[in-house]
């Protein structure tokens, strides 16, 4: 009889499950977006959330000296962030200037290059962060 020494599933089997809900949660946010041009807005707010969450990550990655944990949670919790306003949006609250407190919801869409220029942004957070696991010594 083979015994299983820990609880739960195996660790690339764990990452897996949680690469497939943050891949739903991600899908679910795109189809709300269906009728206003999915490819604009939620690239544009995937990107500065993500951006925002790897730049944390990477502040208490070197601080603590270890990885955090559920690194997939914090681009989803920052992408949803950054979407508040369409949220509210959706409920019929019209978008203004004072809705850029969630993380520029409203100027982001107008810098210069517009999603290649996040997507470069989120790239190069993405590398500080990794970077910052492999200083903290553990993958």
């Amino acid at each position: 009889m083979i015994v299983a020494d820990q609880a739960g599933p195996s660790p690339p089997l764990r990452l897996c499950l949680w690469c497939l809900a943050a891949g739903a949660v991600e899908l679910a946010l795109y189809l709300s977006y269906r009728g206003h041009d999915a490819r604009f807005h939620w690239f544009t707010h995937l990107f500065v959330g993500a951006s925002t969450a790897l730049v944390v990550m990477t502040a208490v990655t070197l601080r603590t000296r270890r990885p955090l944990p559920y690194p997939l949670v914090w681009p989803v919790l920052g992408h949803l962030f950054a979407m508040t306003p369409d949220l509210a949006f959706s409920g019929g609250v019209a978008h203004q200037r004072w809705m850029d407190v969630f993380l520029g919801h409203v100027s982001s869409h107008f810098v210069p290059g517009r999603n290649v220029t996040w997507y470069a942004v989120f790239l190069a957070s993405l590398a500080l962060y990794l970077a910052a696991v492999d200083r903290s010594g553990q993958r």
